[in-house]
């Protein structure tokens, strides 16, 4: 038998796809069959259903919505539970609300349930919300004390009233900021430098990466062109590699996996204005984890304009969808501000 850090040691947090929806759902009913413990009686509605199985709401959306995220646990190679994330926040500033949460059995009480909670606020750093029904006392318990750990107990704790559940809408909910306490324990190595034929492998990946989550907020303009798509960007990628009209520079792990990249074009403005000189419009600008944009994409904006600003840019202009809350934060955090947006729909 595995003791706890053996356990710990081999979790994996994996996003996962629509092919994973009846595994999720399948595992809802063991889900709902724990919550019954504390909560079963606070309504009928608790009660186990004619046929002997429990049922859970459909989850469905958390597979189709930009605003949900689905992960799947593994330790080892074995399923051990799911994590489902939500924007449905009782605070309009708040980034992630953690929807649904659930280990089973066997991995129970061996660190699997704290060690995947901080993994996931690493992954999504920013302003999160647990929301514990308040006859949950074993969930209430365990809130507390991987949020106190993570945070240093500055965190609140709040009685609060939901829209989203008639049936049981008081809810104890806790309130925190991952960002900086979790931004602070990161030690990343990594370097700039200038790109690479064999990067652009990785350079396309990224930023179809990218493409699928925001095909997800807005499916017609972002809609993904498949591999033909893929096969385009990689030739354009590979062609702009020496072409003086752009900056590109890539991050660089110590693995020597790239982690990031960006590309800017020098642009003249139109003619019906004069900022005094080229603009730099970057629309490719990746990093692999949200959590990287405070330094591997602090440090790649920094490395375009200075080079920028040697060939004559006054300024620069950076794409980013209007869904994607945490690069928008960066970017705005770097003195950034909206010039104008895009309004997109079909014609019918």
């Amino acid at each position: 038998m595995m003791n706890s850090k053996e356990v710990a040691s081999n979790i994996s947090i994996i996003a996962a796809a629509l092919d994973d929806y009846s595994c999720i759902q399948n595992m809802a009913r063991f889900y709902f069959y724990d919550l019954s413990r504390d909560c079963g009686f606070i309504s009928s509605d608790w009660a186990i259903p004619k046929n002997g199985l429990y049922e859970g709401f459909d989850f469905k959306n958390y597979f189709e919505e930009s605003s949900r995220k689905v992960y799947l646990v593994k330790v080892h190679d074995e399923i051990a539970g799911f994590v489902l994330l939500n924007q449905a926040t009782e605070d309009p500033d708040a980034d992630w609300n953690v929807g649904e949460f659930f280990i089973i059995a066997k991995f129970q009480g061996r660190g699997v349930a704290s060690h995947v909670a901080k993994e996931i606020w690493r992954m999504h750093p920013g302003k999160w919300e647990v929301s514990v029904i308040p006859y949950n006392k074993s969930a209430l318990k365990f809130w507390e004390k991987v949020i106190s750990e993570v945070v240093c107990h500055s965190f609140k704790k709040e009685i609060k009233k939901v829209s989203y559940d008639e049936y049981c809408p008081e809810r104890v909910i806790f309130s925190f900021d991952s960002q900086y306490s979790i931004s602070n324990k990161i030690n990343l190595n990594f370097c700039m430098r200038s790109p690479l034929v064999r990067d652009v492998d990785a350079m396309v990946l990224f930023s179809k990466n990218k493409r699928k989550f925001y095909e997800k907020a807005q499916p017609q303009f972002w809609r993904d062109a498949g591999q033909a798509g893929d096969n385009a960007q990689k030739t354009w990628f590979t062609e702009i590699l020496d072409d003086t009209n752009y900056v590109i520079f890539i991050a660089e792990n110590d693995a020597q996996d790239v982690i990031g990249f960006i590309i800017g074009k020098f642009m003249p403005a139109p003619e019906v204005y004069n900022p005094g000189g080229l603009t730099l419009m970057i629309d490719d600008f990746c990093v692999a984890s949200e959590i990287m944009w405070q330094s591997v994409g602090a440090a790649l904006i920094d490395s375009t304009k200075a080079a920028a600003k040697l060939k004559g840019a006054v300024q620069i202009l950076v794409v980013c969808g209007a869904h994607d809350r945490f690069k928008r934060r960066f970017l705005s955090e770097q003195n950034l501000s909206i010039a104008s947006e895009w309004f997109v729909g079909g014609i019918v």
